[in-house]
């Protein structure tokens, strides 16, 4: 297939250049991997990401490609009736989902040791007859943390967190690119887990005084539905409010099912700190699923309650062996060790 890049031998500094690229091109490929339905704009991104690291371990240069070769590496040479217009708008959707992933191509690139991450990107041509835009990879550079990261120890498992999830629609206004605990959104979380908590406490309060108080003068029968009342009452404002408590207290927790997709699995609810232009830390809501690839068989690990046997913990369960495939999970270091 040719490129818009002459090939052509590279020199000293090109190789340790192309080491470095195929280590941040290696990486992308692990997340895209990662992803839980290969969509057309996934594709294309894997494509992508092959035939470049295909050139770097032949010698070759990088190279940029035009609509239709991009389009017939991603559909296996089974190029559309319009392949322009296709890859156009598969093009806006990966757009969408690169900006998604950034965070997530960052911590990858970071975790496997690589100083640069890989970003498709489109270059807009002139338009008219040999002036179409065209398609490859750039490299970034991955911001620094604040710490850094350990390295993995033999039998471990390194998670990476994915920020690509659908909420439930009725939420997803607030949640669709974090809820910041800041303004009013501060007061609202806050108005949520005391407002609630005072709301149920008077209405039980409420049953209470008038159950005590009619005791003589209602039927059997009305007691006994009051008391029901107040237990459905009780289970629901357990239910609502004990994920808030959790949240606070340990961070991250797995998310209820009612704020996510159906679609969606294994899905975690973090409120970790992040940076502000200001130099100051604001702690954020997500919507976040950390998973990984278990070291003993290779299939993927995600994360889940860990119930009677590692309670108040999140522990990562091989899908292919979950009783006996178990690790630790540290959302500081995104790292865990076996516990079976």
């Amino acid at each position: 297939m040719k490129s818009k890049d002459i090939e052509g031998v590279r020199s000293p500094h090109e190789d340790s250049c192309a080491s470095n690229e195929q280590l941040a091109l290696k990486a992308f490929l692990g997340f895209i991997k990662r992803q839980e339905r290969e969509t057309r704009a996934v594709r294309v991104a894997k494509a992508l990401a092959e035939d470049c690291l295909q050139r770097l371990a032949d010698g070759k240069k990088l190279a940029m490609y035009n609509s239709i070769q991009v389009t017939e590496m991603a559909t296996d040479g089974v190029v559309p009736e319009k392949p322009t217009a296709w890859l156009a708008k598969v093009w806006d959707d990966l757009e969408k989902r690169l900006n998604q992933w950034e965070l997530g191509l960052q911590d990858t690139a970071r975790q496997a040791g690589s100083a640069i991450y890989a970003r498709p990107r489109k270059s807009q041509g002139a338009g008219g007859a040999g002036n179409s835009s065209s398609f490859g990879l750039v490299f970034l550079p991955v911001p620094e943390t604040e710490t850094d990261q350990p390295a993995s120890a033999p039998g471990s498992i390194t998670y990476f967190r994915d920020l690509t999830l659908k909420p439930a629609f009725w939420i997803k206004p607030l949640v669709h690119a974090g809820f910041a605990l800041k303004g009013w959104r501060r007061a609202a979380f806050v108005t949520y887990g005391l407002g609630g908590m005072a709301a149920v406490g008077v209405v039980l309060a409420g049953l209470w005084v008038v159950v005590t108080t009619g005791w003589s003068s209602i039927p059997v029968a009305g007691i006994a539905s009051l008391i029901m009342l107040g237990a459905m009452v009780g289970g629901i404002g357990y239910a609502l409010l004990r994920p808030f408590w959790r949240l606070i207290d340990w961070r991250i927790i797995m998310a209820p099912d009612i704020l996510v997709a159906i679609r969606e699995r294994c899905v975690q609810l973090e409120a970790g700190k992040e940076p502000t232009e200001g130099g100051n830390h604001v702690r954020v809501i997500r919507l976040v699923r950390y998973s990984g690839d278990c070291p003993i068989c290779g299939e993927k690990v995600h994360l889940q309650d860990g119930g009677r046997e590692f309670p108040e913990r999140l522990v990562g369960r091989c899908d292919e062996h979950p009783a006996e495939h178990v690790f630790s999970f540290d959302r500081h270091s995104r790292m865990g060790r076996p516990l079976r």
